[in-house]
């Protein structure tokens, strides 16, 4: 037990292998699982206790970097994919539908973590379950706000969004670039090995292709929306006109 919960380092799950693979496998499964289910939820007695059952794991998973990078750094260090944690955390919580409409469109990174993971914990270490299960709570936080509270992200807070996040990307690169320390956002360093040759080619290029990707990944959070609420207008339509 005190192996487990030790700051020693052990073999790191690699890439694709089985563990990689089951871990993808179970995560993707669980989202499909509360979108199906969601509106099922909504509006249940025991929808709340559900509720705080997911904000509880969100503390018992990130609380240990919260220490670090929060009490003990700063919020212009906090990667994109903890803005997404920590702002759904709050709409969650507290029930706020803008706060959710904004931060919603941030989930994209935790997708990208699962394919791409950069910690070096493997799953017989607490800091590997708690790796995983932080990133888990944002595409849940994501899926119950829309599925289960039914709040819904517009045009409006899309552009917001990335608006916000352009301005938190100049403050946060500007840090890094006057006094160091580390590049949450990946502007000066790639995220992964095979994006290294964007920046052989030339920094300012893999800043441009790298803007454009977090863009494309930004919009593509919209779409799930745009079509379920498509869908539904089809659906009302066509109800009045056979009514």
């Amino acid at each position: 037990m005190n192996d487990f919960f030790s700051q020693q380092l052990t073999e790191p799950i690699p890439w694709f292998g089985l563990t990689h693979i089951l871990l993808l496998i179970g995560f993707i499964t669980t989202l499909i699982f509360l979108w199906i289910l969601g509106p099922k939820l909504g509006g249940k007695p025991y929808e709340k206790w559900i509720r705080y059952l997911m904000i509880g794991l969100a503390i018992l998973f990130e609380f240990r970097v919260f220490e670090d990078r929060i009490l003990n750094g700063s919020i212009f260090r906090i990667p994109l994919c903890g803005i997404a944690l920590y702002g759904l955390f709050f709409a969650i919580a507290f029930k706020k539908e803008k706060v959710y409409n904004i931060f919603y469109f941030y989930a994209f990174g935790t997708l990208l973590t699962y394919l791409f993971f950069d910690t070096q914990w493997g799953l017989d270490r607490w800091n590997g379950w708690t790796y995983f299960g932080a990133h888990a709570m944002i595409g849940w936080f994501a899926v119950y706000g829309y599925r289960v509270l039914g709040y819904t992200p517009k045009k409006k807070d899309l552009y917001q969004s990335i608006g916000l996040l352009a301005i938190y990307a100049l403050i946060s690169g500007y840090a890094f670039y006057r006094f160091g320390g580390s590049d949450e956002l990946f502007l000066f360093h790639a995220p992964a090995d095979f994006m290294n040759f964007l920046l052989n080619i030339h920094h300012l290029f893999y800043l441009i292709i790298f803007c454009f990707l977090a863009f494309l990944l930004i919009l593509l959070m919209y779409l799930p929306i745009y079509l379920a609420e498509r869908k539904k207008h089809e659906a009302t339509s066509l109800n009045l006109v056979e009514g």
